[in-house]
């Protein structure tokens, strides 16, 4: 995470090093809902999926479920961050 307490409304990204041009899903946990992201890796493995913070419970801490696939390999991680207001 690049930021692991993030204000209201403003954004934090995860961060994720893998195998170059993976599918990666990230699904963040909130109180209430669950919303999915998916993205790709670049040429060098990274890739960065920005969450906006908008009106998240203040001190919830939101597990981030991390899952890269490529090929038939895949693999999987969490990651959370607490909003505050």
């Amino acid at each position: 995470m690049s930021n692991t307490h993030p204000a209201d409304y403003t954004t934090t990204d995860v961060r994720v090093k893998t195998g170059d041009h993976a599918r990666v899903v990230t699904v963040a946990h909130y109180r209430t809902v669950n919303h999915k992201k998916v993205g790709h890796s670049n040429g060098h493995g990274r890739a960065t999926i920005a969450y906006y913070i908008s009106g998240a419970t203040p001190g919830y801490t939101v597990q981030v479920t991390v899952t890269v696939t490529r090929g038939r390999r895949s693999g999987s991680c969490s990651t959370s961050f607490t909003p505050h207001s």
